[in-house]
């Protein structure tokens, strides 16, 4: 007998204990693992309530066969805070897949009091099935580039696995692309520039550091470009502490920020992931996740990614993967940086039926950063 029901508290520890066990696709997780995601999606989460459903099971009998999770998140939309949700980890076993994947789905999308539904995915195949039900696609970055940095040549593993076959190996229709990123890679590995170090530039002027917390400051210097949006992620001091403080070891986030050095107001930061290699036991990339900065100033700019080559220098990382998010930015990584690859985030969105807005018409601004959200979905 198959059923659905909502996740309780009493099934925290039997989901972390049995998840690792449902299928290859959890196979690289552990128990600690699914609890650290639990604790990040609903203990630590400012926007999660007493209210808010955990997510579903999928059962077979008394044996779990599916299972997804459900992350709320503040969302503004025409300047008002409202709740978005964000399906994780939709998985269900082959041997009950169909009617029962769809079923577990349309539980996530029934919940009440949600203005937006979120989801994110790299496969195909779920793509295809997410579309149908009425999900709106984006694609990020803007400039959907990434211009890479190798810190280590010696680690062709990952500098291949990251440029070249990121996607598996590319169809017929790619074929010129792919060789052409052949040609760069080994271009960039004989004559890739020394990077420019900017230590010289109005240090005086500013000071760069790591930071572990958000002061009011992160939100405020976003508010100039919230306005233009009229859907958009809540920046707001605590969902901004939640998503940059929450990641799950190995992996590392970390936060840079440059502030001036008169008044210590802040000018601009940038967000990375230090994203670990299981192979060679050492962070494999470097990679840009957010970033803000006031009047675009590319002095700023310099100076924290100055900054974030140290930081990547300093743990051994292989790459650092970055990205633009307006064209001064994209046009100084283009003449910085020797690789440069085409790059996708695909980004899904529905709204709630109860919302009576012209979707159509909204200025949707989404973020390379997602809420925090474990591996990615299989269905």
């Amino acid at each position: 007998m198959i059923s659905i029901r909502e996740i309780e508290e009493q099934d925290i520890i039997r989901l972390a204990e049995c998840l690792p066990r449902l299928g290859q696709f959890y196979s690289c997780t552990t128990k600690e693992t699914w609890l650290k995601w639990f604790e990040t999606w609903w203990t630590l989460n400012p926007a999660f309530t007493s209210m808010t459903p955990k997510g579903w099971i999928l059962e077979n009998e008394s044996t779990p066969v599916g299972f997804i999770g459900n992350v709320p998140v503040k969302f503004l939309i025409y300047g008002k805070v409202r709740t978005a949700s964000a399906a994780v980890n939709w998985f269900v076993d082959p041997s009950v897949r169909g009617i029962s994947s769809i079923n577990l789905f349309n539980k996530y999308l029934s919940q009440k009091n949600v203005s937006l539904f979120l989801f994110n995915t790299g496969f195909e195949k779920t793509q295809k099935i997410i579309k149908k039900f009425k999900f709106k696609e984006f694609i990020l970055p803007k400039y959907q580039k990434e211009y890479v940095y190798i810190f280590d040549k010696k680690r062709m593993r990952i500098i291949l696995l990251k440029f070249l076959f990121n996607n598996g190996f590319p169809k017929l229709s790619k074929l010129l692309e792919y060789y052409k990123g052949v040609g760069l890679v080994f271009f960039a590995y004989l004559y890739q520039k020394p990077h420019i170090r900017f230590d010289d530039l109005q240090t005086n002027e500013y000071c760069t550091s790591l930071c572990n917390f958000c002061d009011d400051s992160f939100s405020k210097i976003w508010e100039p470009y919230l306005n233009s949006c009229n859907a958009t992620l809540s920046r707001d001091t605590e969902t901004l502490n939640w998503i940059y403080f929450s990641s799950i070891e190995p992996n590392k986030r970390v936060v840079i920020q440059c502030r001036r050095s008169h008044d210590n107001s802040l000018a601009g930061y940038m967000v990375f992931d230090l994203i670990w290699d299981k192979k060679s036991n050492k962070i494999g990339i470097m990679q840009l996740k957010d970033l803000i900065i006031e009047n675009d100033d590319l002095t700023v700019q310099r100076l924290l990614l100055s900054y974030a080559i140290d930081v990547g220098e300093q743990n051994k990382a292989a790459l650092l993967v970055l990205w633009a998010n307006n064209h001064e930015t994209d046009s100084y990584l283009r003449r910085t940086f020797w690789l440069r690859k085409s790059a996708q985030y695909h980004r899904y969105i529905r709204f709630s039926d109860t919302i009576e807005i012209n979707s159509e018409s909204l200025n949707v601004c989404l973020s390379v950063i997602d809420p925090p959200h474990g591996i990615n979905h299989i269905q």
